[in-house]
């Protein structure tokens, strides 16, 4: 699911994203207030506003739940695509490794594909992976390591055996990049948006039904609630996207690959 007005703010800095989230967010319950107070006055509630306020804490506390369920899914989704990112470089670092148990023709010749399918991640595929796409080079530079290890023929018991663990790695390192790609988008599926956005709503709203002597405490309370909201709001929408926004997961294990791990 690709949500343009969610894209168009993570692509601002921290406190742009913050200040824009803020400002959504009051115009939405300033207009509520508004059209309550001036316009619809008999929605507010005047003597039974004690009464409203009971029902007002229980769905604070309903929203604290649904919140910290859509948190959880994005916070596990967010480390699963960390963690299989840094397993990915993991695994071929060790091809890397294994390539040196074959002749040094064989050798020379993975190492420098592998060389080369790690830059074009880098410098052409992840770029792409905050637009949800990938790149076909890398996926055919990949195509290419998997053919080369598949066609080594083993001269003896020791590159039998490093022959199997080569094509294992392999195997891994390209499952590890499916995992990658396949989690590229935003992390909650349409029916979470739509529980977590409206439980807001209705939240926000409700706030500004209430009927109070001073106008101005009702504003500056909602402006506090509002605020309040954006700062737990804001550690979600962080992290609602592995590859887009200020939290953006960057190439660096495939960067170390590069310039230590691969110079020796």
């Amino acid at each position: 699911m690709d949500l343009p007005a969610l894209r168009y703010l993570l692509l601002a800095h921290d406190f742009g994203l913050r200040f824009e989230l803020l400002v959504i967010l009051l115009v939405i319950c300033f207009l509520v207030f508004w059209l309550t107070q001036n316009i619809f006055p008999s929605f507010l509630f005047g003597e039974d506003s004690q009464y409203a306020g009971y029902i007002y804490n229980a769905m604070g506390v309903v929203f604290s739940l649904v919140f910290a369920f859509v948190t959880v899914l994005v916070w596990q989704n967010y480390n699963g695509v960390s963690d299989a990112i840094a397993k990915e470089a993991g695994a071929l670092n060790n091809v890397y490794r294994v390539l040196s148990a074959f002749p040094p023709e064989v050798e020379r010749n993975g190492q420098a594909k592998l060389k080369t399918y790690v830059n074009t991640v880098i410098e052409e595929e992840w770029p792409l992976l905050s637009k949800d796409q990938f790149s076909v080079k890398a996926y055919k530079q990949l195509l290419e390591i998997e053919h080369l290890a598949i066609q080594i023929k083993p001269q003896n018991m020791g590159e039998s055996n490093a022959h199997q663990q080569l094509l294992s790695l392999t195997l891994q390192a390209t499952e590890l990049r499916r995992s990658r790609i396949y989690n590229a988008h935003f992390s909650l599926a349409p029916p979470a948006w739509i529980g977590l956005i409206s439980s807001l709503m209705v939240f926000l709203v409700f706030s500004c039904l209430f009927q109070m002597k001073s106008k101005r405490i009702h504003v500056l309370l909602i402006f506090f609630l509002s605020s309040t909201v954006v700062g737990i709001l804001y550690f979600l929408v962080l992290f609602i996207h592995p590859f887009l926004g200020p939290m953006a997961i960057g190439p660096e294990p495939f960067i170390n690959l590069l310039k230590l791990s691969w110079i020796y």
